[in-house]
């Protein structure tokens, strides 16, 4: 049932609404986790893996239907311009549902505080962030300490960001082309490492939550944004195919669809660069 609280078409509408559902379902998976689940000496090695999928449960109904609703749009004749501008709507969604995650993971983190809720999150957060000093990371994260960046050359920090994001989005391109909505999954996931290190970074205080926040939300929105347009690009992509060989969908259809995902996963990649410029010389010289 609370998988059918917001459908597609009203989201469009209002996108607003959608930060509220993320906040809904990010509350109930942390405390179904947090109460079910934590106590079991198995299960609560896993604590971060079962909150992300109860996320992604909740939501891969809302999320096939939009790129229906996506992959419907782009069969119709229309420029390449109008096509992208009604992609923008289907990443805003994203976008709200997204930030409904995170802050809704946030939040939670910082009243129950447990390195084993988001454990998975951060030892990820470490290897990709600090993959040189990865066990002075995690002494850092056992001593509850706030993360302190690498300082290194910006350009060569701009490199690897960038790197490791091109990567993510690749996996995240496979992901969405092989399971469709499931890349709901990869979102989710993204959100609750963001999460895990804004409360960190908060010093698991509420008073400081805005200020994590924003220090990771002002580059991770771009970034996520990009990663939206290319989980688009894949979901589109993937659905077309099954229709094309369902011979539900014209040949002439199906090469719209993949060119303009094309389309969608190389503006992806130049919003990556402007997020990775964003973390290096605008968020690193602020915080």
């Amino acid at each position: 049932m609370l998988e059918l609280l917001i459908f597609p078409k009203r989201a469009e509408r209002k996108p607003w609404e959608l930060f509220f559902i993320g906040l809904l379902y990010s509350s109930i998976s942390f405390l179904l986790v947090k109460f079910f689940f934590a106590h079991d000496v198995v299960l609560s090695k896993s604590s971060g893996l079962l909150i992300v999928m109860f996320a992604s449960l909740f939501s891969i109904i809302f999320v096939f239907y939009a790129l229906k609703l996506d992959e419907k749009d782009n069969i119709k004749d229309k420029t390449d311009k109008k096509a992208i501008k009604d992609d923008w709507k289907i990443a805003l969604m994203f976008v709200y549902l997204f930030l409904g995650f995170v802050i809704g993971f946030a939040f939670w983190q910082i009243i129950f505080p447990s390195q084993a809720a988001f454990n998975s999150q951060m030892q990820t957060y470490c290897v990709i962030n600090k993959p040189l000093q990865y066990t002075n990371c995690l002494d850092e994260l056992k001593l509850n300490q706030t993360l302190q960046g690498i300082q290194h050359n910006p350009s060569i920090n701009f490199l690897t960001i960038f790197s490791n994001n091109v990567l993510v989005a690749v996996s995240t391109l496979i992901f969405s082309l092989l399971f469709g909505a499931g890349v709901i999954f990869v979102i989710a996931w993204n959100a609750s490492i963001i999460a895990a290190v804004i409360a960190l970074t908060a010093q698991y205080s509420l008073i400081n939550l805005p200020f994590g926040a924003t220090k990771f939300l002002l580059h991770g929105i771009p970034e996520m944004i990009a990663y939206f347009f290319v989980a688009m690009a894949g979901g589109m992509a993937s659905l077309a195919l099954s229709s094309f060989f369902k011979n539900k969908l014209s040949k002439e259809k199906l090469f719209t669809i993949i060119r303009r995902s094309l389309l969608l996963v190389i503006i992806g990649i130049i919003v990556l660069a402007v997020a990775g410029l964003i973390e290096v010389y605008i968020s690193g010289f602020l915080f």
